[in-house]
């Protein structure tokens, strides 16, 4: 392990600044720069008074003279501000200072001016307060099992709460090594991001005068390399470090008692911090790699700062009854903190505008160098899955381009949380690598940090160093182009592209144009650079290396290839490597739909995947017959591989739940997916069956459609499932499969009126200490009645709901995949909304939470008019009608043009013949799809005078907030 001596870290210091002349009141000013910081916390973490003092040193470099000096401050009381001249050590008189709240920043007034081209430092004395939402410099307690409870605090500052703790430059573009100490109890430990180079016990006097002898103590930690504010890092505690036999520069730590549960990331650490060396060629940076294993975190699942990452309990912990997808979950994270160590602290963003440098390396890497140690897994299929789906659902018109402005400072959080940005970043990442292949990619990458190490980079700085990478290894660039030309397209604009392939005669015309979803009527004229592969049914060549490619210049309007004339199908993006969607004329579709009706396996297993997706989603926007898409889910009968299958599930339970509002269909729209996800079952199931050890994959296809189809359906999980018979085995006492558990819980919920089924599932959730089994019981609770849905989230309201705070966002978002799960939150939120942001703990994030949800949910004109109702009053605070309401309208009009568009109907013409014998009902009549009660024409014309308000609603409130900047 190699990291960076004093001399060479004080160099690279000394080279960092941010090159932006734009002045700009919510960045600070660029007349002082930071050098270094020396930091002395005092942590309380008595419940009653959970507090922290401290002080900090920063010495600054004068760029030009001033009179002030503005820091970042966020929440504290600021003490003693002293001004000293380095090199006479005379204080420069501070007359006062004010807060910029708006800003978060405080601005130090002097009597005198500090002198360009001198050092000065900075002494602060301050106070604040430990805080409770995860954010910060925060407290956590947990119950343990002899002592009661136990409290611990730690920080997460990305991206920009450091200043919430200590006044600083709290802004990613300024690197400086930090000194730091922190005074704890005997009893307790404290972590940083650099080895403790000293202990020094010290007495405590009380508030009677009395002395406690050594009761506490300072502990010192080793000068940092240079980094920015966002990835200092502390804990204080009574946790253990796992004893780890093998030589290893990562620890992992957790509260005793739960030790046994780190074991495996414990040893899955090392390994990847390993293939990672490997991978970038650059040794890690830091002495030691820290874990910690929290009770709970703020918005995000993992804070990767370096040399101390702190996850979420539930993230970490894996024992004996773990399922599949959590152990692989658990490797991911740790996969992707160890990323983070390179992509985000080694070399860090210059602004938080370009946030996506970070995650989308870092996310695009934890999959494939996992990939290495555990190739069974098959992560590179299961990031097309989770990455690189999710990413293709920005295709709304109101998404932001990757690299966007902060337009105020909490924003810069929001464009760090927001998963999407992430996603999308890793999956251009891996386009970008099918481009140049992986050898440039990886001789790529080690140049971006050879020549950034220790700096704060714009992007152009990574395109840079693929374009040296391809000139070293093949003379030449990638089309003619450079790749900062050419991947500014995909990082500066918003969205992605459809290809639309046209066969006239013996040539195939190549267009393309921005997807978007909803039926969006755009004049965006935006267009991509695409590298095109493809193939057809006479090679059926699925090899991207040696598959024929064609490029598409955004300044030409159509390409044009030739193709033989008796060509039957031909297919694009092979193995779904690019970020854009294809769509081809009816008879393609149809060619394709046959072939994989008569032999599957001749298709890649992630192109099947893409045509179901794609066809679904181009339908979804009005570009496709939903014929087409549903067509493909015949050839399903033959599919034993969970990829297609995912798409599958993903698009039918969109339709699904879009066809709430056609109730004379929905029973038989219901059969025919219930008799997909009984199929989807029965095939995973044999799998397992047949198989001594089953890979992950298969398990988590078991887990996967056992719990879809319990899920969609009573009648189908009875005759044709043994998922009853697991669940009676266990409330009988007997252990069962992790990977059955979510569908077997399902079983037991839809039995919430049979005695002591929910209570015996309830009682697992409060007293397991595997995590994985208390998700399989807030995954199974949605098959609940609604009453029962609606009694746990009214007593939300008193705080007795016997799901924890912690889980609520999981609660929510399982509630979310069953029609009871959505009617029981839309008539909690209508009916508490108000009283729910105003008087209850973190209300206002509740509301929020069940609010994003339940835009994509809401699909019958109750629900829409429940929502709108609550956008309406008078008391709903501006922050969500600001937020909140333009989503909506948004999310109303989609609603409309899909049902206007014809959906329900392309939908029940394929769905009547094979609903025939499936409907649960016997005695249910067929008869064609009704939007509601009332009459379509009442019902569409009331969703677009919603919508027309809701437009003139948002047009307000951009007017405000345009006054409001200017």
């Amino acid at each position: 392990m190699l990291w960076a001596t004093v001399v060479s870290i004080v160099v690279l210091c000394l080279a960092q600044g941010y090159d932006g002349q734009t002045v700009d009141t919510r960045r600070l000013p660029v007349n002082t720069e930071p050098r270094s910081y020396a930091l002395r916390l005092e942590p309380n973490l008595e419940p009653e008074n959970a507090s922290f003092a401290g002080s900090v040193d920063i010495t600054v470099a004068v760029m030009t003279a001033t009179s002030t000096i503005t820091l970042n401050s966020k929440d504290l009381v600021l003490h003693d501000i002293r001004v000293t001249d380095e090199n006479t050590d005379r204080d420069i008189s501070v007359n006062s200072w004010s807060y910029a709240e708006d800003r978060e920043q405080v601005v130090i007034s002097m009597d005198g001016h500090v002198l360009a081209n001198r050092r000065y430092t900075i002494r602060i004395r301050f106070e604040g307060i430990l805080r409770d939402d995860g954010m910060g410099f925060f407290k956590s307690g947990y119950e343990t099992d002899s002592d009661g409870k136990k409290w611990i605090a730690a920080t997460q500052f990305q991206t920009t709460q450091a200043r919430s703790t200590f006044p600083c430059y709290d802004e990613p573009n300024f690197r400086t090594p930090f000194n730091i100490s922190i005074k704890v109890k005997e009893n307790e430990i404290a972590l940083s991001n650099m080895p403790v180079i000293d202990t020094i016990h010290v007495d405590e006097i009380l508030a009677n005068g009395s002395v406690e002898y050594h009761s506490r103590k300072w502990v010192h930690f080793a000068q940092t390399p240079c980094m920015s504010t966002s990835s200092v890092a502390f804990f204080v505690g009574e946790f253990e470090k796992f004893d780890n036999t093998r030589l290893s520069a990562t620890n992992v730590y957790s509260h005793l008692g739960r030790l046994y549960q780190i074991e495996y990331t414990t040893k899955a650490a090392p390994d990847i911090l390993r293939v990672m060396e490997n991978y970038t060629g650059i040794p890690y940076a830091m002495p030691e790699l820290n874990l910690l294993a929290m009770p709970i975190l703020g918005l995000e699942q993992v804070e990767n700062n370096w040399g101390l990452t702190t996850f979420r309990e539930k993230t970490l912990f894996v024992d004996m009854k773990t399922n599949s997808r959590a152990i692989m979950s658990a490797k991911t994270a740790v996969g992707h903190a160890v990323a983070t160590q390179w992509f985000g602290n080694l070399v860090t963003p210059a602004q938080w505008d370009f946030a996506w440098l970070n995650k989308g390396l870092a996310t695009y890497l934890e999959y494939f160098a996992t990939a290495t140690l555990e190739p069974e897994w098959r992560l590179e299929h299961f990031f097309i899955v989770d990455q690189q789906r999710l990413a293709l659902d920005d295709d709304k018109n109101q998404m932001r381009p990757l690299s966007a402005p902060a337009i105020k400072p909490g924003d810069a959080d929001y464009y760090t949380a927001d998963r999407l940005s992430g996603q999308k970043a890793a999956a251009i990442m891996m386009m970008l690598n099918d481009w140049v292949g992986e050898e440039t990619f990886k001789k790529s990458i080690n140049l971006y940090l050879t020549h950034n190490q220790y700096t704060a980079v714009k992007p152009e700085k990574l395109w840079n160093a693929f374009d040296n990478a391809l000139f070293d290894l093949t003379k030449s660039g990638l089309n003619g182009n450079s790749v900062r030309t050419m991947m500014n397209t995909w990082t500066e604009q918003a969205g992605y592209p459809v290809v639309n392939v046209i066969k006239k005669d013996k040539s195939l015309v190549l267009t393309q144009q921005r997807f978007l979803s909803g039926f969006s009527e755009s004049n965006d004229t935006s267009k991509w650079f695409i590298r095109l592969s493809y193939t057809t049914n006479k090679e059926k060549n699925f090899d991207t290396k040696s598959a024929p490619t064609v490029w598409l210049n955004p300044s030409v309007n159509e390409t044009v290839i030739p193709i033989d004339d008796d060509v039957e199908w031909y297919i694009f993006n092979i193995q779904s490597t690019g970020f854009y969607r294809v769509n081809y004329t009816e008879d393609n579709w149809l060619s394709l739909i046959k072939q994989l009706n008569d032999s599957p396996k001749e298709v890649h297993i992630l192109n099947r995947a893409q045509l179901i997706d794609d066809s679904f989603s181009l339908a979804k926007a009005g570009l496709l017959n939903y014929k087409i898409p549903m067509s493909f889910t015949q050839y399903l009968e033959k599919e034993d591989d969970i990829i297609p299958w995912f798409s599958a599930m993903n698009s039918l339970n969109y339709v699904l739940n879009r066809m709430r509002r056609c109730r004379n269909a929905l029973p038989d729209v219901k059969a025919v997916v219930s008799n997909l996800a009984s199929t989807a079952f029965k095939m995973f199931n044999k799998l397992v069956a047949e198989q001594k050890n089953p890979q992950y994959p298969i398990n988590i296809g078991w887990n996967t459609f056992a719990t879809w189809a319990c899920k969609l359906d009573e009648y189908i999980i009875y005759r044709t499932t043994t998922v009853p018979e697991y669940f009676r085995r266990w409330k009988n006492g007997e252990e069962i499969p992790a990977d059955i558990k979510d569908a077997a819980f399902c079983v037991g919920a839809r039995q919430s009126q049979v005695s002591g089924s929910l209570d015996k599932l309830l009682q697992l959730y409060n007293t397991t200490k595997t995590y994985s089994e208390r998700a399989s019981v807030i995954n199974a609770l949605p098959c609940a009645d609604i009453q029962t849905l609606l009694t746990y989230l009214i007593l939300i309201m008193e705080d007795k709901c016997p799901i924890e705070p912690s889980d609520y966002e999981d609660f929510f978002n399982a509630l979310s995949s069953t029609s009871n799960g959505i009617t029981a939150m839309n008539y909690f939120l209508g009916k508490y909304f108000t009283d729910l942001v105003k008087n209850v703990k973190n209300g206002r994030n509740i509301a929020t939470t069940i609010f994003s949800i339940l835009a994509t949910k809401v699909s019958t004109e109750s629900e829409i008019e429940n929502i709108m109702e609550m956008a309406f009053r008078s008391n709903t605070p501006i922050e969500y009608k600001n937020t909140l309401v333009p989503v909506y309208r948004r999310e109303i009009e989609n609603n409309v043009k899909w049902y206007e568009n014809g959906s329900p109907e392309a939908i029940w013409e394929y769905i009547n013949p094979l609903s025939k014998g499936l409907a649960l009902d016997p005695s249910h009549q067929y008869t064609t799809p009704q939007s509601t009660s009332e009459d379509d024409s009442s019902a569409s014309s009331r969703l677009h005078n919603y919508a027309i308000i809701l437009q003139i609603l948002a047009l307000s409130v951009s007017v405000k907030l345009l006054v409001h900047v200017i």
